[in-house]
């Protein structure tokens, strides 16, 4: 080949053969160096990308676990917001229903902050100086509120995010609030993310950080500036770029996501340093490859250095290929194992050997390089648990396998992994993830379910509730024992059922269907009042609570309903009712009191009486109202009834009619005590009159003669005691019966009236003057002295009683003939009365006008 002249001498040196193998080989160096710098640009983007996925990955999982986190907290508040709705006796059994509801604490606070209820950890009495309760006394009746971290006095020091909803009243004012308290290292899933280099980062919309994980470490409170934070991570996603961290100036590859309806931005930055350094590593092989291909090519021929580029070419595609497939199984999110299959000499299935694997892999058989070993010396359980009879079916069948068991492993005791088999060409591809969560999960929801169906069951009320979406909306899903009871309708009668297929009448279902509709519009629980029910018994009535039961979306999956039957008290409330309007209207006066005789009630005949006001007397003892004290019946005896005083508030004293009634309650001891009485004041007086005017003689105003017998027994028992002497005059008026028949009974009666005065005048206060009857007369005599004194007495009523009496009708003139009896010791009256009797006869028959003294007693 002639050699051209060229004026530029490289052009001598290039057609040499030399200068070609020498400017070939150039021409190889430059271009493998630019293919090398092209290798390590691709590289890095796809190393840079593989990172940025697992970022985004790591963001969208810490966003979904807290999102969880949040959710469960939610719903403990929804559970929390029921059973304050419900009243105390409710929230008393929320610690044992609740416990700690899946978050770190729980509280329920009135309206002033005051503590009512709280589980999972101690907390101080009143949280109205917090910031998450200030900021709950704000919000609407259905929002949720993620205050800011803190820390609450109490016992324990660690910081808790709280999640807070208003309670509201009736008229829509502000009673209280419910919060949980939720853990910072359940929020960022601490445990999860424990080893690994990066910050995981949550905050809230107003830019304040609620949690942040940094090497296994919580911190909370900074301050970020969002927006800037996205117009950074945008710019740096774009390049593929890590960002330098204002927390401590490491650099980052960063990721955000948003847990779904809650003010939350998920942050997770992923250290450059250690997620670069295997890129760092094949780099370092790539430089150094290329330069040993340089210094070969250096010494080669032209055409092995065109063979090189081609080589490198297909390295490139190689690397390429290498590059997709390991990003492909360092983002999956289970363990992938590619194994080539070994056979034996009978072409059965012997063992597998790992061709490949990802890092998730080497961490979940616990080996640092599974790549090269022997499946059944990775996990030796194989032979015997059936695994390799699984891969011969996939490769046999060419269909992918699933399948779950529990793991026998030492480092993976208790857990349970869910296996995926993909057949290849020489073997198979296993991929496998750790699925203990979820089976514990599972276990614990059916748990969950079992112990909240045992409970319903066992609920003295009926409980039942009804779908509101999907392809069952309407039908009965619940239906517990008590609503069989109630209902009259066996479980298997009305679960998946319609509420038209249950209830007879139409009008009634419509009206059912109806309330559950607007449960579900308003989204809160409705009380509906005295809904009836036609059973076999007759009609029921019911009071009815229909609460939403809410989804993952926020929208009413299922009316919940509690029935209670109210016949009975419908009944009982309207025999009260007629009770309080007896105990109203009633006449007497009636007092209830407690066990301690302490007032509870009283009717208005009571104060009317008493002169004491109700209200005055509630919680007082009994004799505070001017009452007697009952004291102890006789356990045998429910009711005593008699006579007693009462005072009244003006000071007055009357005597009453007292019935007092006991009631005990089921076993039997004494709960209650009623009074029931009325004024017999005026009675007793008007009884008393008239025993006095029994007692005296109608005509002279003298003690007749039943007083004169109780009298004459009292003189003489008083004698008998004091030794003193006793006398006994009988008095007869000689010549009565002429002033009555000729002067008249008028005359008559005046005379009897006279003479009653005479014979007063004539003896002392203490002696008795009595008419037995007719003309006959009697004076008993105490303390008489002697039967001297005696005999001066009779000379008296002699003397006065002789005298004439001045009538309308004449001046008539009667004597008296008295008979004296003086009483011996223990002489009956009866005997002392005849002695007299006689005596006064003898008197008579001595000439009349005298007195006779009868012998004594022998």
């Amino acid at each position: 080949m002639p050699v051209t002249v060229d004026p530029a001498p490289w052009r001598l040196r290039l057609n040499s053969s030399p200068g070609r193998i020498v400017a070939a080989a150039g021409l190889v160096l430059v271009l493998l160096a630019f293919n090398v710098a092209l290798l390590l640009q691709l590289e890095y983007r796809s190393e840079a990308e593989r990172i940025q996925v697992d970022a985004d990955r790591g963001a969208q999982k810490l966003a979904s676990h807290a999102s969880n986190v949040l959710d469960r907290a939610a719903r403990t508040l929804d559970l929390l917001q029921r059973l304050r709705g419900s009243g105390e006796g409710g929230l008393r059994d929320a610690a044992q229903l609740l416990g700690n509801g899946g978050v770190a604490g729980w509280l329920v606070v009135d309206a002033r902050g005051n503590l009512i209820a709280s589980g999972g950890r101690e907390l101080p009495a009143s949280v109205s100086a917090r910031p998450f309760f200030r900021r709950a006394a704000k919000l609407s009746d259905a929002a949720l509120d993620l205050a800011e971290t803190e820390v609450l006095p109490g016992g324990d020091p660690r910081p808790v995010l709280p999640m807070s909803r208003r309670l509201s009243g009736p008229d829509g004012s502000f009673v209280g609030a419910v919060t949980a308290l939720i853990a910072l290292d359940d929020l960022t899933a601490a445990e999860e993310q424990a080893g690994l280099s990066g910050t995981f980062t949550l905050v809230g919309a107003d830019g304040r950080v609620r949690a942040r994980l940094n090497d296994g470490k919580l911190s909370h409170g900074e301050l970020i500036d969002l927006e800037s934070l996205r117009k950074r991570q945008a710019q740096a996603r774009a390049e593929l770029e890590p960002l330098p961290s204002r927390l401590d100036g490491q650099l980052r590859f960063l990721a955000l996501a948003e847990p779904g309806r809650y003010p939350l931005l998920a942050a997770v930055g992923l250290e450059a340093e250690s997620a670069l350094a295997s890129y760092r590593d094949h780099r370092m092989r790539i430089l150094t490859t290329g330069g040993l291909v340089g210094l070969l090519l250096l010494g080669a021929a032209w055409l092995l250095i065109l063979q090189a580029r081609r080589l490198a070419s297909s390295g490139q595609l190689v690397q390429s290929a290498e590059s997709r497939l390991r990003a492909t199984l360092e983002g999956s999110l289970d363990a992938v194992l590619m194994m080539r299959a070994e056979r034996n000499a009978q072409g059965r299935l012997d063992d597998l050997t790992v061709i490949d694997a990802n890092s998730r892999a080497a961490r979940l058989l616990d080996v640092r390089e599974p790549i090269g070993r022997r499946f059944c010396e990775l996990l030796p359980s194989a032979r015997d648990s059936g695994m390799l009879n699984e891969f011969e079916l996939a490769l046999a069948s060419g269909q992918t396998l699933l399948s779950e068991r529990a793991a026998h492993s030492p480092h993976l005791h208790d857990h349970w992994l869910q296996h995926q088999i993909v057949p290849l060409e020489d073997g198979v591809a296993l991929f496998t993830r750790d699925i203990s969560e979820r089976k514990a999960a599972e276990v614990r929801l059916d748990e969950q379910r079992s112990f909240l169906q045992s409970l319903l069951d066992y609920l003295p009320i009926p409980v039942f509730a009804r779908s509101l979406r999907g392809a069952n909306r309407g039908d009965y899903l619940f239906w517990n024992r008590a609503a069989e009871r109630g209902f009259h309708r066996r479980r298997d009668e009305v679960i998946g059922h319609k509420v038209r297929d249950i209830v007879a009448d139409a009008e009634d279902a419509r009206r059912y269907e109806q309330q559950d509709l607007e449960v579900q519009a308003g989204g809160v629980p409705r009380h509906y009042p005295d809904q009836h029910f036609d059973s076999p018994e007759g009609r029921r009535y019911f009071d009815m609570l229909k609460a939403p039961v809410f989804g993952s979306d926020g929208l009413p999956d299922y009316v919940l309903v509690i029935a209670e039957d109210v016949t009975e008290k419908r009944g009982s409330a309207e025999r009260l009712r007629l009770a309080s309007r007896v105990l109203a209207e009633i006449g007497d006066a009636v007092l209830l009191t407690d066990a301690q005789d302490r007032v509870i009630d009283c009717n208005p005949a009571f104060s009317a009486l008493t002169g004491r006001a109700a209200a005055q007397l509630l919680g007082r003892p009994a004799t505070e109202c001017g009452l007697p004290p009952v004291g102890e019946l006789d356990p045998n005896t429910q009711r005593w009834v008699g006579e007693s005083l009462l005072m009244c508030a003006d000071g007055r004293v009357l005597d009453i009619w007292l019935s007092v009634g006991r009631i005990s309650d089921a076993d039997g001891r004494p709960s209650h005590q009623v009074r029931v009485f009325s004024d017999i004041s005026a009675l007793k007086r008007h009884q008393e009159e008239l025993d006095e005017m029994a007692r005296l003689d109608s005509l002279t105003g003298l003690p007749n003669r039943r007083s004169f017998d109780e009298r004459l027994a009292e003189a003489l028992a008083r004698s008998g005691r004091s030794g003193h002497l006793l006398g006994l005059l009988f008095v007869d008026l000689d010549g009565f019966k002429k002033v009555n028949d000729t002067l008249g009974h008028a005359a008559g009666d005046q005379l009897l009236c006279g003479v009653a005065e005479r014979l007063k005048a004539c003896v002392r206060s203490v002696d008795s003057v009595c008419r037995l009857g007719g003309d006959e007369f009697t004076v008993i005599v105490e303390d008489a002295g002697s039967q001297a004194d005696v005999g001066r007495l009779c000379e008296r009523i002699l003397e006065l009683l002789g005298q004439p009496h001045l009538l309308a009708a004449g001046r008539p003139v009667v004597t008296p003939s008295i008979g004296v009896a003086m009483a011996t010791p223990g002489e009956a009256p009866d005997s002392l009365l005849r002695r007299a009797d006689d005596a006064m006869y003898a008197a008579k028959r001595g000439g009349k006008g005298r007195y006779c003294v009868a012998r004594p007693l022998e």
